[in-house]
Protein backbone atom coordinates (compact mmCIF):
# COMPACT_ATOMS: atom_id res chain seq x y z
CA UNK A 1 0.00 0.00 0.00
CA UNK A 2 2.71 2.23 1.11
CA UNK A 3 4.56 1.99 -2.07
CA UNK A 4 1.52 2.87 -4.22
CA UNK A 5 1.12 5.79 -2.22
CA UNK A 6 4.73 6.62 -2.84
CA UNK A 7 3.85 6.31 -6.98
CA UNK A 8 1.34 8.17 -6.15
CA UNK A 9 3.18 11.28 -5.10
CA UNK A 10 5.99 10.57 -7.59
CA UNK A 11 3.60 10.77 -10.29
CA UNK A 12 2.19 14.08 -8.93
CA UNK A 13 5.46 15.46 -9.39
CA UNK A 14 6.96 17.42 -12.43
CA UNK A 15 9.79 16.05 -13.95
CA UNK A 16 11.88 18.52 -13.40
CA UNK A 17 10.96 18.79 -9.21
CA UNK A 18 11.47 14.81 -9.17
CA UNK A 19 14.49 14.53 -10.68
CA UNK A 20 15.94 17.38 -8.53
CA UNK A 21 14.08 15.60 -5.62
CA UNK A 22 15.83 12.54 -6.63
CA UNK A 23 19.53 13.63 -6.89
CA UNK A 24 19.12 15.98 -3.86
CA UNK A 25 18.56 12.71 -1.81
CA UNK A 26 21.11 10.87 -3.74
CA UNK A 27 23.67 13.60 -3.04
CA UNK A 28 22.91 13.86 0.54
CA UNK A 29 22.98 10.08 1.35
CA UNK A 30 26.36 9.64 -0.66
CA UNK A 31 27.89 13.27 1.43
CA UNK A 32 26.86 11.14 4.59
CA UNK A 33 28.53 7.59 3.35
CA UNK A 34 31.42 9.59 2.52
CA UNK A 35 31.47 11.65 5.75
CA UNK A 36 30.98 8.06 7.69
CA UNK A 37 34.04 6.62 5.49
CA UNK A 38 36.51 9.16 5.84
CA UNK A 39 35.86 9.55 9.63
CA UNK A 40 36.15 5.83 10.31
CA UNK A 41 39.07 6.08 7.63
CA UNK A 42 40.76 8.84 9.65
CA UNK A 43 40.51 6.69 13.73
CA UNK A 44 41.95 3.84 12.01
CA UNK A 45 45.30 5.76 11.02
CA UNK A 46 45.14 7.48 14.02
CA UNK A 47 45.30 3.74 15.61
CA UNK A 48 48.22 2.67 13.40
CA UNK A 49 50.25 5.78 14.06
CA UNK A 50 49.57 5.11 17.71
CA UNK A 51 52.03 2.77 17.56
CA UNK A 52 54.71 4.20 16.67
CA UNK A 53 57.61 5.83 18.94
CA UNK A 54 60.21 8.28 18.63
CA UNK A 55 64.42 7.52 18.66
CA UNK A 56 66.42 10.21 19.63
CA UNK A 57 70.63 9.80 18.51
CA UNK A 58 73.44 12.36 19.58
CA UNK A 59 70.81 13.93 22.57
CA UNK A 60 72.34 17.18 23.36
CA UNK A 61 71.27 18.79 26.80
CA UNK A 62 71.13 22.46 27.91
CA UNK A 63 70.67 24.12 31.33
CA UNK A 64 68.12 26.41 31.76
CA UNK A 65 68.85 29.67 33.84
CA UNK A 66 65.92 29.60 35.84
CA UNK A 67 65.41 26.32 37.33
CA UNK A 68 69.09 25.01 36.88
CA UNK A 69 67.83 21.77 35.35
CA UNK A 70 69.01 20.34 32.50
CA UNK A 71 66.48 20.06 28.99
CA UNK A 72 66.80 18.26 25.69
CA UNK A 73 68.18 20.80 23.13
CA UNK A 74 65.42 19.36 20.47
CA UNK A 75 67.55 21.48 17.63
CA UNK A 76 70.47 20.46 18.66
CA UNK A 77 69.98 16.31 19.25
CA UNK A 78 68.51 14.07 16.35
CA UNK A 79 64.70 12.81 16.84
CA UNK A 80 62.94 10.56 14.36
CA UNK A 81 59.75 8.14 14.24
CA UNK A 82 60.01 4.88 14.40
CA UNK A 83 58.93 3.48 11.15
CA UNK A 84 56.18 1.59 10.42
CA UNK A 85 55.85 -1.95 10.04
CA UNK A 86 55.76 -3.13 6.30
CA UNK A 87 51.70 -3.88 7.23
CA UNK A 88 51.02 -0.80 8.86
CA UNK A 89 52.61 1.05 6.49
CA UNK A 90 50.45 -0.41 3.82
CA UNK A 91 47.07 -0.21 5.57
CA UNK A 92 47.58 3.56 6.51
CA UNK A 93 48.09 4.48 2.83
CA UNK A 94 45.17 2.24 2.19
CA UNK A 95 43.17 4.52 3.99
CA UNK A 96 44.02 7.22 2.26
CA UNK A 97 42.87 5.32 -0.86
CA UNK A 98 39.77 4.80 1.05
CA UNK A 99 39.24 8.11 1.65
CA UNK A 100 39.59 9.10 -1.98
CA UNK A 101 38.22 6.16 -3.58
CA UNK A 102 35.19 4.82 -2.02
CA UNK A 103 33.43 8.12 -2.11
CA UNK A 104 33.81 8.37 -5.77
CA UNK A 105 32.27 4.88 -5.98
CA UNK A 106 29.50 6.03 -3.64
CA UNK A 107 28.78 8.83 -6.51
CA UNK A 108 29.34 6.39 -9.16
CA UNK A 109 26.41 4.25 -7.97
CA UNK A 110 24.58 6.42 -6.34
CA UNK A 111 23.92 8.32 -9.73
CA UNK A 112 23.89 5.16 -11.62
CA UNK A 113 20.73 3.47 -8.99
CA UNK A 114 19.21 7.36 -8.82
CA UNK A 115 19.09 7.18 -12.67
CA UNK A 116 17.68 3.84 -12.32
CA UNK A 117 15.06 4.38 -9.99
CA UNK A 118 14.23 7.83 -11.49
CA UNK A 119 13.33 5.95 -15.13
CA UNK A 120 11.49 2.99 -13.47
CA UNK A 121 9.04 5.14 -11.37
CA UNK A 122 8.79 8.28 -14.02
CA UNK A 123 9.87 7.17 -17.41
CA UNK A 124 9.24 3.49 -18.53
CA UNK A 125 5.71 3.35 -18.16
CA UNK A 126 4.72 6.29 -19.87
CA UNK A 127 7.21 6.16 -22.61
CA UNK A 128 6.34 2.67 -23.48
CA UNK A 129 2.84 3.60 -23.47
CA UNK A 130 3.74 6.41 -25.97
CA UNK A 131 5.73 3.86 -27.86
CA UNK A 132 3.00 1.69 -27.85
CA UNK A 133 0.46 4.21 -29.15
CA UNK A 134 2.81 5.45 -31.83
CA UNK A 135 2.90 1.94 -33.35
CA UNK A 136 -0.42 0.95 -33.10
CA UNK A 137 -1.46 4.47 -35.17
CA UNK A 138 1.40 3.93 -37.85
CA UNK A 139 -0.77 0.42 -37.80
CA UNK A 140 -4.43 2.07 -38.37
CA UNK A 141 -5.03 0.71 -35.34
CA UNK A 142 -6.88 3.33 -32.51
CA UNK A 143 -9.01 0.44 -30.71
CA UNK A 144 -6.24 0.99 -27.47
CA UNK A 145 -6.02 3.12 -24.48
CA UNK A 146 -3.46 5.24 -22.51
CA UNK A 147 -4.10 4.19 -18.67
CA UNK A 148 -0.76 6.17 -17.46
CA UNK A 149 -2.56 9.78 -15.88
CA UNK A 150 0.40 11.31 -13.78
CA UNK A 151 0.06 15.27 -13.12
CA UNK A 152 3.90 15.71 -15.16
CA UNK A 153 4.85 16.47 -18.34
CA UNK A 154 4.79 12.49 -19.89
CA UNK A 155 1.50 12.49 -17.78
CA UNK A 156 0.30 15.34 -19.85
CA UNK A 157 1.60 14.58 -22.80
CA UNK A 158 -0.39 10.86 -22.46
CA UNK A 159 -3.55 12.37 -21.81
CA UNK A 160 -3.04 14.63 -24.99
CA UNK A 161 -1.82 11.52 -27.01
CA UNK A 162 -4.92 9.86 -25.46
CA UNK A 163 -7.14 12.68 -26.37
CA UNK A 164 -5.65 12.84 -30.00
CA UNK A 165 -6.77 9.06 -30.27
CA UNK A 166 -10.40 9.17 -29.01
CA UNK A 167 -10.71 12.31 -31.01
CA UNK A 168 -8.92 10.35 -34.53
CA UNK A 169 -11.08 7.27 -33.67
CA UNK A 170 -14.22 9.83 -33.78
CA UNK A 171 -13.18 11.06 -36.92
CA UNK A 172 -12.18 8.07 -38.36
CA UNK A 173 -15.62 6.26 -37.51
CA UNK A 174 -17.70 9.19 -39.04
CA UNK A 175 -15.68 9.14 -41.91
CA UNK A 176 -16.38 5.41 -42.69
CA UNK A 177 -19.61 6.02 -41.78
CA UNK A 178 -19.96 9.50 -43.90
CA UNK A 179 -18.43 6.68 -46.27
CA UNK A 180 -21.12 4.24 -46.14
CA UNK A 181 -23.58 6.61 -46.55
CA UNK A 182 -21.97 7.86 -49.88
CA UNK A 183 -22.13 4.28 -50.40
CA UNK A 184 -26.22 4.24 -50.20
CA UNK A 185 -26.71 7.73 -51.68
CA UNK A 186 -24.60 6.36 -54.51
CA UNK A 187 -26.42 3.25 -54.94
CA UNK A 188 -30.30 4.83 -54.18
CA UNK A 189 -29.13 7.38 -56.67
CA UNK A 190 -28.55 4.95 -59.33
CA UNK A 191 -31.23 2.88 -58.55
CA UNK A 192 -34.03 5.82 -58.32
CA UNK A 193 -32.70 7.54 -61.75
CA UNK A 194 -33.00 4.09 -63.58
CA UNK A 195 -36.83 4.71 -63.61
CA UNK A 196 -37.04 7.91 -65.29
CA UNK A 197 -34.26 6.57 -67.23
CA UNK A 198 -36.09 3.94 -68.38
CA UNK A 199 -39.67 6.08 -69.08
CA UNK A 200 -37.26 8.55 -71.40
CA UNK A 201 -35.50 5.41 -73.48
CA UNK A 202 -39.04 3.73 -73.78
CA UNK A 203 -40.74 7.15 -75.03
CA UNK A 204 -37.70 7.96 -77.44
CA UNK A 205 -38.16 4.32 -78.67
CA UNK A 206 -41.75 4.98 -79.20
CA UNK A 207 -41.29 8.45 -81.00
CA UNK A 208 -38.34 6.69 -82.90
CA UNK A 209 -40.49 4.18 -84.34
CA UNK A 210 -43.86 6.17 -85.06
CA UNK A 211 -42.58 9.11 -86.23
CA UNK A 212 -41.15 7.63 -89.35
CA UNK A 213 -44.85 6.12 -90.07
CA UNK A 214 -46.64 9.54 -89.39
CA UNK A 215 -48.67 7.47 -86.62
CA UNK A 216 -48.63 10.24 -84.25
CA UNK A 217 -51.21 13.12 -84.27
CA UNK A 218 -50.48 16.32 -82.22
CA UNK A 219 -52.06 15.69 -79.02
CA UNK A 220 -50.52 12.13 -78.93
CA UNK A 221 -47.01 14.00 -79.73
CA UNK A 222 -47.23 16.62 -76.97
CA UNK A 223 -48.62 13.94 -74.32
CA UNK A 224 -45.40 12.11 -74.98
CA UNK A 225 -43.49 15.30 -74.57
CA UNK A 226 -45.04 16.23 -71.56
CA UNK A 227 -44.37 12.61 -70.47
CA UNK A 228 -40.48 12.77 -71.27
CA UNK A 229 -40.78 16.37 -69.17
CA UNK A 230 -41.65 15.09 -66.37
CA UNK A 231 -39.15 12.35 -66.63
CA UNK A 232 -36.51 15.09 -67.15
CA UNK A 233 -37.73 16.98 -63.85
CA UNK A 234 -37.63 13.85 -61.57
CA UNK A 235 -33.83 13.68 -62.48
CA UNK A 236 -33.68 17.09 -62.38
CA UNK A 237 -34.85 16.73 -58.96
CA UNK A 238 -32.50 13.96 -58.03
CA UNK A 239 -29.47 15.98 -59.03
CA UNK A 240 -30.53 18.77 -56.95
CA UNK A 241 -31.26 16.47 -53.42
CA UNK A 242 -27.42 15.08 -53.96
CA UNK A 243 -25.91 18.50 -54.14
CA UNK A 244 -27.46 19.52 -51.25
CA UNK A 245 -26.79 16.30 -49.75
CA UNK A 246 -23.26 17.55 -50.29
CA UNK A 247 -23.63 21.10 -49.36
CA UNK A 248 -24.92 19.99 -46.04
CA UNK A 249 -21.99 17.27 -45.34
CA UNK A 250 -19.37 20.22 -45.74
CA UNK A 251 -21.20 22.64 -43.46
CA UNK A 252 -19.30 23.95 -40.49
CA UNK A 253 -21.16 24.74 -37.59
CA UNK A 254 -21.00 27.80 -36.32
CA UNK A 255 -22.70 28.14 -32.54
CA UNK A 256 -23.61 31.64 -31.30
CA UNK A 257 -25.62 32.69 -27.98
CA UNK A 258 -28.94 32.91 -29.19
CA UNK A 259 -32.29 34.47 -26.93
CA UNK A 260 -34.64 31.37 -26.59
CA UNK A 261 -37.85 33.58 -26.42
CA UNK A 262 -36.92 35.47 -29.79
CA UNK A 263 -36.32 32.08 -31.39
CA UNK A 264 -39.66 30.98 -30.37
CA UNK A 265 -40.98 34.29 -31.80
CA UNK A 266 -38.81 33.68 -35.06
CA UNK A 267 -40.94 29.64 -35.33
CA UNK A 268 -43.97 31.54 -34.89
CA UNK A 269 -43.38 33.71 -37.20
CA UNK A 270 -42.21 31.12 -39.69
CA UNK A 271 -45.28 29.17 -38.99
CA UNK A 272 -47.73 32.02 -39.68
CA UNK A 273 -46.21 32.11 -43.33
CA UNK A 274 -47.01 28.51 -44.40
CA UNK A 275 -49.70 27.86 -46.77
CA UNK A 276 -51.44 25.57 -44.87
CA UNK A 277 -54.60 24.57 -43.87
CA UNK A 278 -53.49 22.76 -40.92
CA UNK A 279 -52.98 23.83 -37.62
CA UNK A 280 -49.72 24.01 -36.58
CA UNK A 281 -49.18 24.34 -32.11
CA UNK A 282 -45.71 25.41 -30.86
CA UNK A 283 -44.98 25.03 -27.12
CA UNK A 284 -41.75 25.36 -24.96
CA UNK A 285 -40.45 23.95 -21.71
CA UNK A 286 -37.48 25.52 -21.62
CA UNK A 287 -35.93 27.06 -18.75
CA UNK A 288 -32.87 28.42 -19.91
CA UNK A 289 -32.69 32.02 -21.66
CA UNK A 290 -30.25 31.49 -24.24
CA UNK A 291 -28.67 28.68 -26.06
CA UNK A 292 -25.61 28.59 -27.89
CA UNK A 293 -26.51 27.04 -31.76
CA UNK A 294 -25.93 27.53 -35.49
CA UNK A 295 -29.37 29.22 -36.00
CA UNK A 296 -29.15 28.66 -40.02
CA UNK A 297 -28.62 25.02 -39.11
CA UNK A 298 -31.89 24.81 -36.35
CA UNK A 299 -33.98 26.52 -38.95
CA UNK A 300 -32.89 24.56 -41.79
CA UNK A 301 -33.81 21.31 -39.41
CA UNK A 302 -36.87 22.94 -38.37
CA UNK A 303 -38.20 23.47 -41.80
CA UNK A 304 -37.36 19.91 -42.95
CA UNK A 305 -38.85 18.71 -40.38
CA UNK A 306 -41.86 20.44 -40.51
CA UNK A 307 -42.38 20.11 -43.94
CA UNK A 308 -42.55 15.90 -43.95
CA UNK A 309 -44.44 16.41 -40.48
CA UNK A 310 -47.22 18.49 -43.36
CA UNK A 311 -46.74 16.16 -45.61
CA UNK A 312 -48.53 13.38 -43.56
CA UNK A 313 -51.04 15.09 -41.12
CA UNK A 314 -53.73 14.60 -41.26
CA UNK A 315 -55.22 17.82 -39.19
CA UNK A 316 -52.65 19.32 -37.04
CA UNK A 317 -48.79 19.15 -36.16
CA UNK A 318 -47.13 20.22 -32.71
CA UNK A 319 -43.72 22.00 -32.31
CA UNK A 320 -41.97 21.53 -28.71
CA UNK A 321 -38.66 22.80 -27.58
CA UNK A 322 -37.43 21.60 -24.74
CA UNK A 323 -34.07 21.00 -23.11
CA UNK A 324 -32.04 17.85 -21.68
CA UNK A 325 -28.77 18.34 -19.97
CA UNK A 326 -26.68 19.85 -22.53
CA UNK A 327 -29.12 19.52 -25.54
CA UNK A 328 -31.71 21.43 -26.73
CA UNK A 329 -34.82 18.72 -27.94
CA UNK A 330 -36.68 20.01 -30.99
CA UNK A 331 -39.68 17.87 -31.13
CA UNK A 332 -42.14 17.78 -34.36
CA UNK A 333 -45.21 15.61 -34.15
CA UNK A 334 -48.04 15.09 -36.48
CA UNK A 335 -51.41 13.09 -36.21
CA UNK A 336 -51.17 10.82 -39.38
CA UNK A 337 -50.30 7.01 -39.55
CA UNK A 338 -47.13 7.43 -38.46
CA UNK A 339 -43.94 5.02 -39.61
CA UNK A 340 -44.14 1.64 -40.62
CA UNK A 341 -42.41 -1.01 -37.71
CA UNK A 342 -39.16 -1.21 -41.01
CA UNK A 343 -39.16 2.33 -41.53
CA UNK A 344 -38.42 3.70 -38.49
CA UNK A 345 -34.91 2.56 -38.61
CA UNK A 346 -34.28 3.27 -41.81
CA UNK A 347 -36.41 6.86 -42.46
CA UNK A 348 -33.40 9.01 -42.08
CA UNK A 349 -31.62 7.59 -44.97
CA UNK A 350 -31.09 9.75 -47.54
CA UNK A 351 -33.70 8.98 -50.53
CA UNK A 352 -35.21 5.67 -48.46
CA UNK A 353 -38.22 4.59 -50.07
CA UNK A 354 -41.45 3.03 -47.94
CA UNK A 355 -42.18 -0.05 -49.76
CA UNK A 356 -45.90 0.61 -48.76
CA UNK A 357 -45.72 4.18 -50.14
CA UNK A 358 -43.89 3.94 -53.02
CA UNK A 359 -42.45 7.65 -51.99
CA UNK A 360 -39.31 8.93 -50.93
CA UNK A 361 -40.04 10.85 -47.41
CA UNK A 362 -35.93 10.12 -46.36
CA UNK A 363 -34.22 13.20 -48.45
CA UNK A 364 -35.38 15.52 -45.51
CA UNK A 365 -35.13 13.56 -42.87
CA UNK A 366 -31.61 12.76 -44.28
CA UNK A 367 -30.56 16.47 -44.50
CA UNK A 368 -31.83 16.64 -40.63
CA UNK A 369 -30.01 13.68 -39.37
CA UNK A 370 -26.74 14.66 -41.26
CA UNK A 371 -27.14 18.21 -39.75
CA UNK A 372 -27.77 16.93 -35.96
CA UNK A 373 -24.47 14.92 -36.04
CA UNK A 374 -22.89 18.20 -37.26
CA UNK A 375 -24.31 20.32 -34.50
CA UNK A 376 -22.69 17.42 -32.15
CA UNK A 377 -26.42 15.43 -31.72
CA UNK A 378 -28.72 13.01 -33.70
CA UNK A 379 -32.83 12.88 -34.89
CA UNK A 380 -34.66 10.17 -32.96
CA UNK A 381 -37.85 8.86 -35.20
CA UNK A 382 -40.74 7.50 -33.12
CA UNK A 383 -43.95 6.99 -33.12
CA UNK A 384 -46.62 8.39 -30.76
CA UNK A 385 -50.44 7.55 -30.00
CA UNK A 386 -51.12 10.19 -32.67
CA UNK A 387 -48.68 9.27 -35.34
CA UNK A 388 -45.04 10.43 -35.69
CA UNK A 389 -42.50 12.11 -33.98
CA UNK A 390 -39.43 13.38 -34.84
CA UNK A 391 -36.87 15.19 -32.49
CA UNK A 392 -33.94 16.74 -33.36
CA UNK A 393 -31.16 16.67 -30.33
CA UNK A 394 -28.74 19.74 -30.93
CA UNK A 395 -25.33 20.54 -28.07
CA UNK A 396 -26.01 23.50 -26.98
CA UNK A 397 -22.07 23.27 -25.19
Amino acid sequence: MGSWVQMGKVRTKSLKTSMTVTFFITICVIAVLSAITIFAANQLQQEILKKRYLTISSPEFQMDENTGNYVLDVDGSHISWQPLSVGDNIAYYGFYAAMIGLPVLYTAIGIGAAAAIYYRKKLKLPIAQLQNAVEKIQDDNLDFCIEYSGADELGQLCSSMEKMRRELRQKHKALWESLEQRKLLNASVAHDIRTPITVLKGYLDYLEINIPQDKLTEDMLLDTILSMQGAVSRLEQYVDCVRDVEKMESIEVKKQPQNVNLLLDEIRSNVQQLDTAKEVFISSDMTLDEVRLDKAVFFRILENLLQNALRYAKKQVHIKLSEQKDFLMLMVEDDGKGFAGKDLEKAATVFYSSEKEGQHFGIGLGICSILCEKHGGRLDISNNKTGACVTAKLNIC
